[in-house]
């Protein structure tokens, strides 16, 4: 066997040895088309190599120039796939003039094989057998060129650029190992058979084509570099196993929810903790697409945010629902990253999420506690306009003080309360005094002056409104009703409400139930109800001018405030209390009160009640000029005050204790003077046996002798 046939067999056996090695690492790793293009290149080469020792041995011109033309295919497919495997290895090749060196390729194998002497030669008259040094000999063409062979040349020589300047953009960006091995080997082979091939042709060496071995070179320098990166593959792997076994441990245990997703969007990886908080058991999760897992409502919005993530315009941080396998959901917050290969290409996404649903829940509840908070607010200001007389209820009078010991009866309880009385007697003073002495006195008094408000807007005042109920609805709003929640409500004037809105009110006193004007969803609220009235209730009731079935509900517990004629003791102090406060406000120093006009005062009948007489000792307080209180106004006596011992019959005045002990004693009359039982006095007087007995025996009340034996 020749030198010639060992050498060039070993060169293509050993390019054969190197494209099946690499194509099964191309196999293992589909994704590796470096290794897929080395092994066409390699293989290729090995072609050449075996079509050019035919050639070097042929003397027949026809066999020749089959095997000339033919040896050009596995060339094309050197050098194209060559060119391409600097575009995928490198990253940094201009693609366009990848593009244009294989369509010069194309032409010149279309041209070579259309001519009859190929694209290389324009006539073949002869071939001559060449002598080597140790006794062989190889077969050379004596040819003339063609005129077309500039084309594979122009080819070849744009490979030599493309490389150099895919080098040297891979240089700058600091890749110098690669740039050198690959690129500065395949530069310099392709120059060194550019340059050996034409001398060869012209018969200045005397040497065969020593194209193979070029090509052999190039592809043990592009077999080496890339062996050394699946060495350095294999070795980062040991390490990327690793330190993926410690990430994997950490997200296995973080108290956070991971999820993981491919390209595609189908979730490949969820940590136990996602699944403890969906229900979700390890099988029903991986292979599904991520949009199956939020309500239906939100997925169009995710899908758009993932397709965001692909065109790399990746929202670092967001927050959405999250659906359980129960069909409950929870508020997730977000924050993303996105996979891309090392041709950086999108292969999918993390995203680690905090559970922020009881945190939401809590701020929705501090919104609602604020909103109700600045209602609640606007109220109290809207409140704190009227100027009220007193703080505290003065007066020292017996029928005054039974009054106040109604409200110390019936403010710790949570009973309805009527305060009935005419106008001006402070009917609003004795409900803060039943609201103060109830357990709600932490929460609002929220008072509606049922009169005070238009027909067509107190529905909307005490229940409440949604958005766009009616013209100017611009939000949502809520009632009194709902503000007095766990507090006090109370309905000053509730003989003017009208009989529309009546069975409402009924209702809420009832089950505490209320709906909003133009909403049909119940809202409940726990309040209590205090009314008052100048009228007659059950009149009006018997009337038809007021629901029965409200009147009773509201007089569960009625409280009759006596007018100020009727109490003439609380006159006096009232008058210092007024005169001390108006007195501060206008900047005065009023200490004495004449007698004449404390008689005035005393003898007036007082019609417009305590709120007459706050007026009259204001305009009084500004007219004085010095210590003494000089009445503005002139107030004429009235014949009940004439004398202070007659009525407004004529009959005497009785005292508080004496009318107390003529009334219990018409209502034991009435009960045949029994004090317990379904028909007892106490029955009707609302009072405990012995609390009755008691007051009996202090108002020396007796069973008479006759009555008792029958």
């Amino acid at each position: 066997m020749s030198i010639m046939t060992i050498c060039w067999s070993a060169a293509g056996a050993m390019c054969f040895t190197l494209a099946f090695m690499h194509l099964l690492i191309w196999v293992q790793q589909r994704k590796a088309i470096a290794h897929l293009l080395f092994t066409v290149a390699a293989g290729a080469a090995g072609l050449n190599a075996f079509s050019e020792l035919f050639g070097l041995q042929e003397e027949s011109i026809d066999v020749y120039m089959i095997v000339f033309k033919l040896g050009h295919i596995p060339v094309a497919l050197i050098l194209n796939a060559l060119v391409w495997f600097i575009v995928v290895y490198f990253g940094t090749a201009r693609r366009w003039l990848a593009y244009t060196i294989s369509a010069l390729w194309v032409i010149t194998l279309i041209l070579n094989f259309t001519l009859p002497y190929s694209i290389v030669f324009a006539e073949l008259p002869e071939l001559t057998r060449v002598p080597l040094p140790w006794g062989e000999e190889f077969t050379r063409a004596k040819a003339v060129n063609s005129n077309l062979r500039w084309i594979p040349d122009l080819a070849s020589l744009l490979i030599v650029i493309f490389v150099v300047d895919a080098s040297v953009r891979l240089w700058r960006k600091g890749d110098t190992r690669r740039a050198v091995t690959v690129g500065g080997s395949v530069v310099f082979f392709m120059l060194a058979a550019g340059i050996h091939t034409p001398l060869v042709d012209e018969g200045a060496v005397p040497t065969p084509y020593l194209v193979s071995f070029t090509f052999l070179a190039i592809i043990i320098a592009m077999s080496v570099e890339l062996s050394n990166d699946v060495i350095r593959t294999a070795s980062l792997s040991k390490e990327v196993r690793a330190n993926e076994r410690r990430w994997r441990k950490l997200l296995d245990n973080v108290h956070l929810l991971v999820i993981a997703l491919d390209e595609n969007g189908k979730i490949q990886y969820v940590n136990p903790y996602y699944l403890e908080i969906t229900g979700y058991s390890g099988s029903d999760i991986p292979g599904r697409f991520f949009q199956d897992l939020v309500p239906p409502d939100k997925r169009t919005q995710l899908i758009d945010l993932f397709a965001r993530s692909k065109e790399g315009n990746i929202l670092p941080h967001y927050q959405y629902t999250l659906q359980t396998k129960s069909r409950g959901e929870r508020i997730v917050s977000w924050s993303n990253v996105s996979l891309h290969d090392r041709e950086n290409n999108f292969i999918g996404t993390i995203s680690v999420g905090a559970d922020v649903t009881e945190r939401e829940h809590a701020l929705a509840e501090i919104e609602r506690l604020k909103n109700q908070l600045l209602e609640e607010n606007i109220y109290l200001q809207e409140e704190i306009i009227l100027d009220h007389n007193h703080r505290e209820i003065i007066g020292k009078s017996d029928e005054l003080k039974y009054a106040l010991s109604r409200v110390e009866q019936v403010a710790p309880t949570d009973t309805t309360v009527l305060i009935e009385g005419e106008t001006g007697v402070g009917k609003e003073l004795f409900a803060r005094a039943v609201h103060h002495g109830s357990e709600r006195k932490n929460r609002p008094l929220v008072k509606v002056n049922c009169a005070a408000i238009p027909e067509n807007l107190i529905e909307s005042e005490l229940f409440g409104h949604v958005k766009g109920a009616f013209t100017g609805a611009d939000r949502d709003r809520k009632g009194r009703f709902e503000l007095a929640d766990n507090g006090t409500i109370f309905l000053d004037e509730i003989g003017e409400l009208p009989l529309a809105l009546q069975p409402k009110l009924l209702r809420v006193l009832e089950g505490g139930e209320l709906d909003r004007l133009g909403s049909n969803k119940t809202v409940t609220v726990n309040v209590r109800i205090i009314t008052a009235t100048n009228r007659d209730l059950k009149a009006e009731a018997e009337a038809g001018r007021f629901r029965e079935d409200l009147y009773y509900r509201l007089s569960a517990f009625p409280i009759s405030i006596p007018p100020l004629r009727k109490r003439r003791d609380d006159i006096l102090p009232l008058v210092e209390s007024l005169v001390d406060k108006f007195s501060r406000k206008q900047g005065k120093h009023i200490e004495k009160i004449p007698k004449h006009a404390q008689e005035m005062l005393l003898n007036y009948d007082w019609p417009g009640n305590v709120r007459e007489l706050r007026n009259v000792i204001e305009r009084a307080v500004i007219s004085t000029t010095g210590e003494k209180l000089h009445l503005a106004d002139t107030l004429n006596a009235s014949e009940a005050a004439v004398s202070p011992d007659s009525g407004s019959n004529g009959a005497p005045l009785v005292s508080m204790e004496e009318m107390e002990r003529s009334y219990i004693i018409k209502v034991l009359e009435a009960c045949q003077w029994q004090i317990e039982g379904k028909h007892g006095a106490c029955k009707v007087l609302d009072m405990a046996p012995s609390t009755l007995r008691n007051r009996m025996k202090k108002l020396g009340i007796e069973k008479p002798f006759l009555t008792a034996r029958q």
